[in-house]
């Protein structure tokens, strides 16, 4: 699913399930030079397990639009 943070079109990945607004949620964020795909085991389980689940890809990572963070700071502060 693509969702709006900060005025980016951003992907975030779901386990596999749809948004259920009834469920408990969970963010996971990748680290450098990665992009969602290093959640896909952990997304699963809890998708199947009664969590919502939004493992995002940072800006300019894999399929979110933008240009990636200049420094490790850029990053942390999106």
């Amino acid at each position: 699913m693509y969702i709006d943070i900060k005025g980016q079109r951003s992907y975030a990945y779901t386990g596999g399930k749809d948004f259920n607004p009834a469920q408990p949620t969970v963010v996971l964020v990748h680290g450098v030079l990665c992009d969602h795909s290093v959640w896909l085991l952990q997304s699963r389980y809890l998708a199947h397990h009664g969590w919502n689940v939004l493992a995002v890809d940072l800006p300019g990572h894999c399929k979110s639009a933008g240009a990636p963070p200049a420094s490790v700071q850029e990053g942390a502060a999106f």
